[in-house]
């Protein structure tokens, strides 16, 4: 169970790297700004007793406004498949986001940056269900960002590049011996 709760803290850094906010624009909006919807995401995770990869997301939609504030709206998006190893057995998992979630981050640039989140702003009704074989384990996705600091679930140091219709966040994250490097493409909605 632990490394289901593990795979979703991961996924959640996937679902919630897109996050992003900025200080009010003094000039144009900034590339971000906006809506956009998720075209595909993935995440490799790779620790000492854990190798494991996912795809999936499509269709989760974000509004970004230039005032700080970032609303998720899984309703209706894909679930994050993945296959690895755990403890050397091999496993499979998906994951299911549901529900709103709204946090707070700071973004620097405009079309290309980096993203710092704000874990204590989360909130909503967003819950992460993860079934591995016949374990099912649902989570409360702002009381676990909240709880758990970054954990992976929101930006801490992460990249992005913002090219009119399309922007790409990536972000390589090390804790408790695991690395997860995760990767969003999105489009404008």
């Amino acid at each position: 169970m632990r490394t289901a709760a593990a795979a979703g803290a991961i996924i959640l850094g996937a679902a919630t790297a897109v996050t992003m906010t900025g200080t009010a624009a003094t000039a144009a909006p900034k590339c971000w700004t906006g809506s956009w919807k998720v075209v595909s995401a993935s995440a490799d995770l790779d620790g000492k007793d854990l190798d494991f990869a996912l795809k999936g997301g499509a269709g989760i939609k974000i509004k970004l406004a230039k005032g700080g504030k970032a609303t998720y709206d899984f309703t209706g998006s894909k679930p994050l498949t993945g296959s690895g190893t755990v403890k050397g057995v091999p496993t499979k998992a998906t994951l299911r986001l549901t529900g709103k979630l709204t946090i707070k981050n700071k973004i620097t640039g405009s079309a290309k940056g980096r993203i710092t989140g704000k874990p204590k702003s989360a909130s909503g009704d967003a819950k992460l269900i993860i079934k591995s074989g016949l374990v099912t384990q649902e989570l409360k996705v702002p009381r676990e960002v909240r709880r758990n600091g970054d954990q992976g679930v929101v930006p801490r140091n992460a990249t992005y590049t913002c090219a009119g219709k399309t922007l790409t966040i990536r972000q390589t994250v090390k804790q408790s011996g695991t690395v997860s490097k995760t990767a969003w493409r999105l489009k404008r909605a």
